[in-house]
């Protein structure tokens, strides 16, 4: 009998799962769990839905991941809004001005202090110029200005209830169209609120991001409170994985070890050592819905 499980996630659903992990784990007889956006199949450089169902045909997990991997935190604001404004600075760079993914052109938010909410729809995203203190913050532009003010200090833009129930749940619907059966979904960025956690609990049976900490979760975990953490080079050395691995195999808990498969820091030969270290512990290595469900 093993001494606890390790789960490994891939997310994104990069084509680089397909050629350089699963030859890897195929060769170590495992499978890996990988955070999947819908959106993205089929797309330049992701997955095509004929390699994800040979990977799911081949014992891989399909978790969702969001439906067009949108960021579900609320952004908190740098400056002060008033009525007629047609914009927010925010002091989080997760808009990625510069990046076609995070928010996107006619997604629904809110704007919320708790006692006056409303409603905006963003029209554009940006980077702030000007006097050195204000250059380079980020900014969201509405199709139309705000009725009124909002101060920062009290203030966050997040999306509406509908926008995430059409990010998390569906995300389920596009991957169950496609032919999966997804149980468990991982947050895009690792990012999350109380709202976003409660859409999640109403379709998913375990949710592999909960907390992201470099520490394993007990053997008996609530599958909607998992936590993990990145096996990348840049996140972990070999030690701390070692101690990490120790710590699962001693308390018979569930490691999850994440890792975005198209970045230089998850090397083939890294999720390969991996896997071995595991293996050396007597750590079944398996999927997160097959660790928790």
């Amino acid at each position: 009998m093993s001494d606890g499980t390790l789960a490994l996630t891939f997310d994104d659903g990069s084509v680089e799962d397909y050629d350089r992990i699963f030859p890897v784990l195929r060769e170590r007889d495992v499978p890996a769990s990988l955070a999947i956006v819908p959106d993205w199949l089929d797309g330049p450089d992701s997955l095509s839905t004929e390699q994800l169902r040979d990977l799911a045909a081949a014992g891989w997990e399909v978790m969702a991941h969001g439906r067009r991997h949108r960021y579900l935190q609320a952004h908190a604001l740098a400056a002060d809004a008033s009525a007629g404004d047609d914009r927010l600075v925010l002091d989080s760079a997760h808009v990625f001005p510069e990046e076609d993914h995070g928010v996107y052109p006619g997604d629904a938010f809110e704007v919320t202090d708790g006692d006056r909410t409303e409603e905006v729809t963003l029209a554009g995203k940006g980077t702030t110029d000007g006097d050195a203190a204000a250059a380079d913050a980020p900014f969201v532009r509405f199709e139309e200005p705000l009725a009124g003010e909002f101060a920062a200090d009290e203030t966050v833009l997040r999306p509406t209830e509908g926008q995430l129930r059409d990010e998390i749940l569906g995300s389920k619907r596009a991957l169950e169209t496609l032919g999966f059966e997804p149980t468990t979904f991982a947050l895009p960025y690792d990012a999350g609120d109380a709202r976003a956690w409660r859409v999640v609990a109403e379709g998913f049976d375990a949710l592999a991001d909960a907390a992201v900490r470099s520490l394993p979760n007990p053997s008996d975990p609530s599958p909607l409170d998992l936590q993990r953490y990145y096996l990348e080079t840049d996140k972990m050395r070999t030690a701390e994985i070692a101690t990490y691995l120790d710590c699962v195999a001693e308390r018979g808990g569930v490691g999850i070890l994440a890792g975005h498969s198209a970045w230089d820091t998850v090397p083939p030969e890294r999720v390969a050592a991996v896997v071995d270290a595991a293996r050396e512990r007597d750590i079944a290595v398996t999927t997160v819905r097959e660790a928790v469900l």
